[in-house]
């Protein structure tokens, strides 16, 4: 195999063959805001089991030793193991950590629910392991800080759930990597006690939001509310009182067994639980665990039949945001939401969630509200835009962190690069705004490399993400005429949000 030219090999797309370390690279298999992942094998076993590769895109990135780190001191059936904390040098010297962990073949658990129909019973055991996942983070001191469904991969072999992607997780006397009041995470799924931490503290620019165990139980609350109803659930009005601070009496959306009638009672009742307003109240991982497991049993013909009238109750090509009507039919999308300088921002708000917003208009954090509708906004702090590339199993890595990686990429061992996304993804017709630092075509409007897209005078990378995931690469990912794309970086410059764009 002949080595490429130095300047053609980047982390984000290394060919198979290239070594890593005491790891040789099989495939590419995902890619996030973050690091690449790349299915590899040891360089003396090359029959061995592969283990999922995260490089750094960017040199000296210190999420993957704090991802290490944090790994290193838990063990979990429901955890992907960690091999080794290790660097690559690139042939023009730049150093770029990475991190070898167990290979995970499953799908991700949104695909998971739509392919196969799950009941509560089944669903209720899924969580059981999560939350048994999360004891043994909270144990160490630590917390996930963005558990999602994307982040939840259902083993193929044995319907295991597996909670992967730490590179948001953070463990005791870890340094803070980003300036925001809110830590990183997925905005749909952070927490009332967060949003008021935000609110309440919108003027400060040194206030800092610690996320605690009970953050990490009101994600997998939203996570399963969005897997059952496929809707994101909706926050109450916060209201202030005399002295100025903000409150917030409980959530608008109703209860799930309200929006799908084949919920079982016992699990509705634990969404509500993981939902409470009142962190206490959510109780810890270790107790909802055990609750969650005893609900499992199959005490009632509720409990036991499919959560979905339909067999199959949504096309995996069809991406998404529903296992019954689209989200986007079951919201009513009015007023733009505000926008913070530098921060890009796609989704709305429903006009009920409008008629408070004035009397904040001037809070600079109000970025925040946008999830008080449930939906999926962009995280505030900028960050690296990346190609994306979605795996038969919906392998990929988000803000840096560990991803399940599945049978297409082991078996098509050349890929080394995005495909073009397929068809059926809803579109956006506004052309692509290039960002700055983002690499350009040439005179010829060409760019680089091969894969990229010239579009608009900007180089993309196409990848077959559906709206949903677009929208979770933290402001980099852009829907255009039903295919999502992300932007492409030259080196060494930072991350940049889109820019404003009309409705």
């Amino acid at each position: 195999m002949e080595t490429p030219r130095a300047p053609a090999l980047t982390p984000a797309l290394l060919p198979p063959g290239t070594v890593v370390g005491d790891w040789r690279v099989v495939a590419w298999a995902g890619q996030g805001v973050h690091g690449a992942v790349y299915q590899a094998v040891p360089m003396d076993n090359p029959l061995a089991h592969p283990v999922a590769l995260k490089l750094a895109l960017h040199p000296g990135d210190p999420r993957f030793a704090r991802e290490a780190e944090l790994l290193s001191n838990v063990r979990h059936p429901s955890i992907p193991r960690l091999w080794e904390l290790g660097e690559w040098q690139h042939p023009s010297g730049t150093r770029h950590p990475f991190v070898a962990l167990e290979w995970v073949d499953g799908e991700p658990l949104y695909d998971w629910a739509r392919q196969h129909n799950p009941s509560s019973q089944q669903v209720l055991r899924l969580l059981a392991q999560l939350a048994s996942a999360l004891q043994s983070v909270h144990a160490q001191g630590s917390v996930h800080r963005d558990v999602k469904g994307a982040n939840v991969l259902v083993r193929r072999s044995d319907s295991r759930a597996m909670l992967t992607d730490f590179g948001s997780g953070r463990y005791p006397d870890a340094a803070t990597l980003t300036p925001d009041i809110l830590p990183p995470g997925t905005p749909a799924y952070r927490s009332p006690e967060a949003w008021l931490f935000s609110l309440q503290h919108v003027r400060d620019r040194t206030a800092r939001y610690s996320a605690q165990p009970a953050d990490d139980l009101y994600s997998l609350g939203v996570t399963t509310y969005r897997l059952v109803t496929g809707q994101y659930p909706e926050l109450a009005e916060p209201s202030q009182d005399d002295a100025g601070l903000w409150h917030l009496e409980g959530l608008a959306s109703p209860a799930p067994l309200a929006l799908n009638t084949r919920v079982a009672p016992g699990l509705d009742a634990l969404i509500l639980r993981m939902l409470s307003v009142m962190p206490a109240e959510r109780g810890p991982a270790g107790e909802l665990a055990e609750a969650l497991e005893q609900a499992a049993q199959p005490t009632s013909t509720e409990s036991t039949r499919s959560l979905f009238a339909q067999e199959r109750p949504h096309s995996a090509d069809s991406g998404g945001e529903r296992v019954g009507a689209p989200i986007e039919e079951k919201l009513q999308l009015t007023a733009e939401a505000p926008r913070t300088p530098g921060v890009a921002t796609r989704f709305r708000l429903p006009a009920r969630v409008g008629t408070w917003l004035p009397r904040l208009a001037t809070a600079a954090g109000l970025l925040v509200l946008g999830a008080w509708a449930g939906w999926v906004a962009r995280e505030k702090a900028p960050k690296q835009p990346t190609a994306v590339r979605h795996e038969a199993d919906g392998s990929r890595l988000e803000n840096g962190g560990p991803a399940g990686l599945g049978e297409e990429a082991a078996t098509q061992a050349e890929a080394a690069s995005p495909t073009p996304a397929k068809p059926g993804v809803q579109a956006e017709d506004t052309l692509l705004e290039p960002l700055p630092g983002q690499r350009r075509p040439n005179a010829k409007g060409r760019c680089p490399h091969p894969r990229h897209v010239p579009l608009n005078g900007g180089c993309w990378v196409t990848t077959p993400f559906t709206r949903e995931k677009c929208e979770e690469l933290d402001g980099n990912g852009h829907m255009y005429k039903g295919v999502c794309y992300v932007p492409v970086l030259l080196p060494g410059h930072p991350p940049t949000s889109h820019p404003v764009r009309k409705p």
